[in-house]
């Protein structure tokens, strides 16, 4: 039996008893190892001893079994096991494995590679292992650069090195949703690492941690839509040279200053341009104009943000990953290396050939920058070994490259390098003429497949291709960057840019084509631009034929185009050899929700809408926007819209917004006078079919309009089911995959409305306990000091903010009402809540009472602590409440913490506010005629002769009696604290028990009636 051992499986405690079950194992004695099926994801034990277990499972590779061994469990605790999660095992229930062929296909992991010299593992989202090349550059120590193709496992390398590294980290890459795939992939198998505190962020994100950007980026797009009616003043037609010409040779380029004048512009030698110098002063008046539109529409450029943010850099992290290095500048390198301690301590990873951003990307500038500006890191390690795709597909991406490579020469040697497919099947390309037989064919075979996808060069093309495709799954090469699927089809890409791959083609003969060999010479001609104009055609087909797992089809209009012949596809076919292919509704599914993971939101609604057949439903979701509008017309005061107040009321009612309520009863609506017993009304109205728990009437709404619609209120199923309880509605939505990210009109989460319920109703915990972990979401969004902070859910400051979020208010309102009580939130109350959470979503150690107060103190706005994220404020002594300066990122705006909970912020009174009650406390002891009406002295308070407090008793007076009780209760003593905040007005209520003690002795002249209570005014 081949065994192959995880990278962080320790077995140091058990060595002995280890060795003794690997024999077994690897002899194949299940029987002598008591294999047992756990019944849990595809996972075994072995008994190594009476208490402790090896946890593993199968795989198969080359027609062979293999045996993954994981961890060691041990004392039976299979409930602490990172892999189990929680899982109750009952070890007598366990079924007994004899032998590997008993596992069968369903219950063993496929391995797409096994290193023969390697006997250990890596694990991310699937096993991985890794080839020689992978294994020594994993081993590499800082500063690292990798390129590598499309499949060449440059990301998975890059993460598994990136759990090497210790101290702060930060990964980052141009495009927000790799970074939340590539923090899902390291987090994978509930991966933790204790050494590290880790970033990953997007770039922009990147800028915003320094200070948040105002306004909206001008990004291509909308760049093409500025260009379009100027193009013929400015006498430039092209908007991605113009725009790669602003992006990375007017700004972005040079890292010391944010754009370059007229003067130096024009002075730029010949390949440092794609413009020649004759036509540059167009282009800079072209880019003054750019400047002023940004500037007047609040907008901004990226590059020059990133020149500006430069001050605000400050050297942070002790390693940074940068992933799809040639999606970036000049300036935005620098600046992300600016921020590390080390400036040497990075790792850089991507490949040029896969740019199609235009923004003048070279390794030569790259190199030439870290020369400059003395960083380490010459040396560049190339991966040519490719996993993705079939040996017909990568054949086709090499004989691209030695066309590059041919007509260009070699822009930069690190880009021009051939790779080698190791997988097992060939594959297939198809070059296909363009008819509307061939359309047909194509179409109807796989228009219900999720197994095909059609790639067009540009967004505006998808159009034309829908009219032909029925498939969903219809991406512009920019969108298609970062997928792949078994087989693609690409429509006329070249004969949309016929003239463009003419050039590229120019003066290249198929016998270089042939030449296994690459040259690295340069062009000949310097003053030819083709290599910087033509680049983003190359590239763009490059990563349209790499998106392709096993077959290609190239539909073409031209295609007796010289590229295609360079290519090698003279062969054209006049028919389509297809079945047809249906994927289950299920596979569908699956597939709209990775595409939603992805950011392609277009083809995931695309999915529902033609293939789920989901539907937008009859009325229209109350969202923040069309809830102020609503508020215009039900709080009109000279016009009674009825209809308006009343569904505002409903609103309000259910969202708990009291100010809302306030202003209805002005406006003499009078349900709002009575409000509380409108909300049962209300909620049976409404939510009754999630109380009954009725999974019936819920699915066939999800079958309709989607698992994430939004009903009257803008909730999506998943917020009523988790307030309300209801099991077998969460079971359903789960197995939905419904979206527990999104938000409801206050910007809560159903997380947070699951921890307040649980803290309201204790018994609704138990029925909320086994999807906790499905409703957390990946991170939060912050701002504190104009600066942007992102935590991800495996930190701790993640949990205390969506615990505060929802329940401060309510534990605040338990300390009592009066005016000295304590308000604010104690470690020692989060403990008790936080009691009978699933360890699965908080460990154990996170619910000690010293580990709470330990991050409490720890994030204080005047904690001097270096990771401070300022998100509590210290009232008293170990009461802590949300800072008030705090704002959270909340449906696609930064929000006060305090108006979206919708309360009012908690703070200590001044000295003002407590004399001024102090005032009215004695004008209220007076009425109720504890002592004579004489004159009010607030300094001292009392009179001397005054038996209620005499001075001889309390020489200090009354505010420092206040003073020093604080201070001697507030003293951490958590039973003091809780006895005073239950009891705070008992405390005040006994002084006046002392004083009618006294009276009975000497009566005053006035007496209370009999009962009569002291009514404070606050």
């Amino acid at each position: 039996m081949n065994i192959l051992y995880y990278r962080d499986l320790n077995y140091t405690k058990v060595k002995k008893q280890f060795e003794k079950t690997l024999g077994f194992l690897k002899a194949g004695n299940f029987s002598s190892a008591e294999v047992k099926k756990m019944g849990v994801n595809g996972y075994y034990r072995a008994k190594l001893d009476y208490e402790n277990r090896l946890l593993f499972k199968f795989a198969w590779y080359n027609d062979q079994y293999y045996l993954l061994l994981l961890e060691v469990i041990h004392n039976h605790e299979y409930e602490k096991s990172r892999f189990l999660r929680g899982a109750k095992i009952d070890e007598s229930k366990l079924e007994l494995i004899q032998s590997a062929e008993e596992v069968g296909e369903l219950n063993r992991e496929e391995l797409v590679y096994a290193n023969p010299k390697s006997v250990h593992f890596h694990l991310l989202d699937k096993v991985i292992s890794f080839d020689q090349d992978q294994e020594r550059l994993f081993r590499l120590k800082p500063p690292v650069i990798i390129i590598g193709s499309a499949g060449s496992g440059k990301t998975v390398l890059t993460l598994e090195k990136l759990k090497t590294l210790k101290g702060d980290v930060l990964y980052v890459t141009l495009s927000p949703f790799l970074v939340e795939n590539s923090a899902s992939l390291y987090y994978s198998n509930h991966y933790e690492n204790d050494k590290q505190e880790i970033d990953f962020l997007s770039y922009k994100e990147f800028l915003e941690t320094l200070r948040i950007i105002k306004g909206r980026e001008l990004d291509y797009y909308a760049f093409e839509k500025w260009l379009h009616p100027r193009s013929h003043s400015f006498g430039i037609k092209d908007p991605h040279k113009l725009f790669e010409e602003f992006r990375g040779v007017l700004t972005g380029k040079d890292i010391t200053r944010e754009y370059l004048g007229l003067e130096d512009y024009q002075d730029l030698g010949i390949k440092q341009s794609i413009f020649l110098s004759d036509e540059r002063k167009k282009v800079y008046t072209a880019f003054q104009k750019y400047i002023e539109f940004i500037v007047e529409n609040d907008m901004y450029d990226l590059n020059m943000v990133s020149y500006r943010w430069l001050e605000y850099c400050k050297p942070r992290y002790d390693f940074i990953v940068i992933d799809e290095v040639q999606d970036f500048t000049n300036i935005q390198l620098f600046i992300l290396l600016k921020s590390l301690k080390n400036e040497n301590n990075f790792i850089l990873c991507g490949d040029s050939n896969q740019n199609v951003h235009p923004n003048f990307f070279s390794w030569t500038n790259v190199k030439t920058m870290f020369y400059k500006h003395e960083f380490s890191g010459n040396e560049i390690h190339i991966l040519r070994s490719n996993y993705r795709n079939s040996p017909g597909i990568t054949g086709i991406a090499n004989k691209l490259l030695k066309i590059k490579n041919a007509r260009f020469g070699s822009i930069d040697r690190e880009s021009t390098y051939l790779v080698e497919s190791v997988a097992d099947n060939k594959g297939e390309v198809h070059l296909l003429t363009d008819s509307a037989k061939i359309r047909q064919q194509l179409n109807e075979s796989t228009m219900r497949s999720t197994q095909y996808a059609v790639l067009v060069m540009k967004p505006e093309d998808k159009t034309g291709a829908r009219k032909i495709f029925k498939t969903p799954l219809v991406f512009s090469v920019q969108e298609a960057k970062g997928l792949e699927y078994q087989n693609i089809i690409i429509l006329n890409f070249v004969s949309g840019s016929s003239g463009e791959f003419r050039e590229i083609t120019k003066g290249v003969g198929i016998e270089q084509i042939r030449d296994d060999s690459i040259s690295y010479s340069r062009g000949k001609d310097k003053s030819d631009k083709s290599p910087e104009a033509y680049k983003i055609f190359i590239n763009s087909l490059y990563v349209a034929i790499t998106r392709a797992i096993e077959n290609l089809y190239i539909l073409e209009a031209s295609e007796k185009h010289e590229i295609l012949g360079l290519l090698g596809l003279a062969k054209i076919r006049d028919k389509v050899n297809l079945q047809m292919e249906v994927s289950s509704l299920d596979d569908w599914k699956d597939e709209a929700r990775k595409l939603d993971m992805q950011g392609k939101k277009e083809q995931a609604e695309e999915i529902r809408k033609s293939i789920l057949e989901v539907r937008e439903p009859e009325w229209k979701p109350l969202t923040p926007t069309r809830i102020d509008e609503l508020k215009k017309e039900a709080l009109d005061p000279d016009f009674y819209n009825k209809k308006a107040k009343d569904q505002l009321f409903h609103y309000s009612i259910i969202y708990g917004d009291f100010d809302c309520i306030d202003k209805l009863s002005e406006l003499k609506y009078r349900k709002a006078d009575r409000y509380e017993k409108e909300w049962q009304p209300i909620q049976r109205k409404y939510f009754s079919q999630y109380d009954k728990d009725d999974v019936n009437w819920v699915e066939q709404n999800i079958m309709k309009y989607g698992v994430d619609y939004r009903d009257r209120f803008n909730f999506t199923p998943l917020f009523p089911a988790v307030h309300s309880g209801s099991k077998k509605i969460l079971d359903l939505l789960i197995r939905y995959n419904a979206d527990s990210s999104l938000q409801d009109s206050n910007g809560r989460i159903s997380l947070q409305i699951a921890l307040q319920q649980s803290y309201k109703r204790p018994e609704y915990l138990q029925i909320l306990k086994p999807v906790f972990d499905y409703l957390v979401t990946d991170h939060v969004k912050i701002m504190v000091d104009e600066r942007m902070i992102k935590i991800d859910n495996h930190k701790i400051e993640y949990f205390l903010l969506n615990f505060f979020i929802p329940l401060q208010s309510d534990i605040i309102d338990e300390c009592g009402d009066h005016f000295l009580a304590f308000r604010g939130v104690q470690a020692g109350v989060i403990r008790d809540t936080v009691r009978e959470y699933p360890v699965t979503f908080l460990p154990e150690f996170r619910k000690k009472r010293a580990y709470l107060s330990a991050n409490l103190s720890k994030h204080e706005v005047n904690s001097r602590n270096p990771y401070n994220k300022k998100l509590f404020k210290r009232l008293y002594r170990g009461y802590y409440a949300l800072n008030p300066d705090l704002a959270v990122w909340v449906n696609d705006e930064w929000k006060n913490v305090y108006e979206m909970m919708k309360s009012v912020e908690v703070k200590v009174p001044t000295q003002e506010e407590k004399e001024q009650w102090l005032e009215e406390y004695n004008r209220k002891l007076r009425e109720q005629g504890h002592w004579d009406n004489d004159e009010f002295d607030n300094d001292p308070w009392y009179e001397d002769s005054d038996e209620y407090f005499d001075e001889a008793t309390d020489p200090k007076g009354i505010h420092a009696m206040i003073d020093e009780y604080h201070k001697e209760k507030a003293d951490g003593s958590e039973l003091k604290d809780k006895e005073f905040n239950k009891s705070g007005m008992e405390y005040v209520k006994s002084l006046h028990k002392e004083a009618e003690e006294t009276e009975k002795k000497d009566p005053p002249k006035k007496q209370d009636p009999p009962g009569t209570q002291i009514k404070l005014p606050f």
